[in-house]
């Protein structure tokens, strides 16, 4: 019976040059993962931003013409009321007939007054400003 010299399996030295190339690319795909997440949670901020912004829109055009007022108020935004924002409405009488509005939403963690978030990610907390006008509904000269 002949007995053979049979190599089964990896080399100590194939295993550790394996594990480094394994480890060059984790960190190099790592700071991708990171720099997602970043991008994706300030998106998240921002949207719901435009969405505060979008029901107070809402809510003005509900109201009379007379009760369009400004005003500034504290809402909770998103799936789990996580973000705070502050909505400030500006409302300008134009003429008696129009009006013209401002709405600035600020995510809780940036000044109110508009200045700039501290930090790097400053700009992931951003103002979201909506600009519209509102007139009175009446029936104009070519009904007839």
């Amino acid at each position: 019976m002949e007995i053979k010299d049979q190599k089964n399996g990896f080399t100590l030295i194939e295993t550790c040059i394996a594990m480094v190339m394994l480890m060059i690319v984790v960190c190099g795909v790592l700071p991708l993962g990171v720099y997602a997440l970043k991008y994706n949670s300030a998106a998240a901020i921002r949207a719901g931003a435009v969405t505060a912004a979008q029901r107070k829109l809402e809510q003005l055009r509900a109201s009379s013409f007379t009760s369009c007022t400004s005003s500034s108020e504290v809402v909770t935004v998103g799936p789990t009321e996580s973000q705070t924002y502050t909505v400030e409405v500006t409302v300008t009488d134009v003429t008696t007939a129009l009006k013209s509005i401002k709405i600035t939403v600020t995510p809780k963690g940036r000044s109110t007054s508009g200045g700039t978030y501290s930090g790097n990610d400053g700009w992931m907390r951003g103002q979201v400003v909506v600009y519209t006008k509102r007139t009175t509904s009446s029936i104009g000269s070519n009904v007839g």
